[in-house]
């Protein structure tokens, strides 16, 4: 009768495939196994703000007379364009698209955002100017006082009422805050905004990005000049202006529909103190 003898090759494959099957049993199949589970890494920011939805600060003498016409009472690209020339820009808010790029795993936990690194200092006399929005979307809105908030609260529009934030990220999803910075009008404010950012009992501080901006924030205050706002006019050659926080009669009486001269605005600045 013929021996037969066996391969080790076939051996040692044999007990390879069987062990496969094995761990398969027990945890799943393996290429699901191997699959990245959701790190802090797994975080990702960038800012949304729509160019044209936007605040300036100008000199007092800016030469409003050269400001482009735009119809549309909106801020176009050649009004952008001359302000930022002119002045600088101050959003009133941040829009922040956040994402959890893992394909699986635990969820990614937000909370904690703050200011940081805050300096606070005088204002200039400066004029505000307004570049309107056609609408919000569909944001997690967040009000944070520089002056006294050790943390962003979330703002019920409804009910004007703030409560605590937290935001939770299921692997692949996106969502969207919308991040206002307040204060005392009598001081200007820098600084960075941070988050907490945890997942699997591990938490990370994360910078958000601002206006396009990782390096932080500066929110420039119009101090008493800020009770006057100007915005694109709808005639050529004129403005909308009015007052914020109206209280006299006279400041009652003017709204968003009115038109105003650049000389105008300069005789309503000097009146302010």
């Amino acid at each position: 009768m013929a021996t037969i003898v066996k391969n080790p090759w076939f051996l040692a494959a044999g007990a390879l495939v069987a062990l496969l099957g094995l761990v398969a049993a027990i945890f799943g199949p393996v290429p699901d196994r191997l699959k990245d589970e959701t790190e802090v890494s797994n975080f990702h920011a960038k800012p949304v703000n729509k160019r044209g939805v936007t605040q300036f600060v100008l000199p007092l003498d800016a030469p409003l007379a050269d400001l482009p016409s735009e119809p549309s009472g909106y801020c176009s690209e050649p009004v952008i364009d001359w302000l930022r020339k002119i002045g600088k820009e101050i959003p009133p808010y941040q829009r922040i698209a956040i994402t959890n790029t893992a394909e699986e795993g635990a969820m990614l936990a937000i909370s904690n955002v703050r200011a940081v690194d805050v300096r606070r200092y005088e204002p200039q006399p400066v004029m505000v100017f307004t570049c309107p929005d056609g609408g919000n979307g569909d944001n997690a809105v967040l009000h944070l006082r520089l002056d006294h908030d050790p943390q962003a609260q979330l703002f019920n529009a409804d009910t004007e009422k703030t409560g605590p934030f937290a935001f939770n990220l299921q692997p692949g999803e996106q969502g969207s805050i919308e991040l206002h910075l307040l204060g005392d009008e009598g001081n200007s404010y820098s600084g960075r905004i941070v988050a907490d950012v945890s997942t699997g009992g591990k938490t990370t501080t994360v910078n958000l990005p601002l206006n396009g901006r990782a390096d932080g924030f500066d929110r420039i205050s119009a101090g008493k000049y800020a009770q006057l706002y100007v915005r694109p006019g709808v005639k050529p050659g004129t403005l909308a202006c009015g007052w914020n926080g109206a209280k006299s009669e006279e400041r009652d009486a003017m709204n968003l529909s009115s038109d105003c001269r650049p000389d105008q605005i300069r005789s309503m600045l000097a009146e302010i103190n």
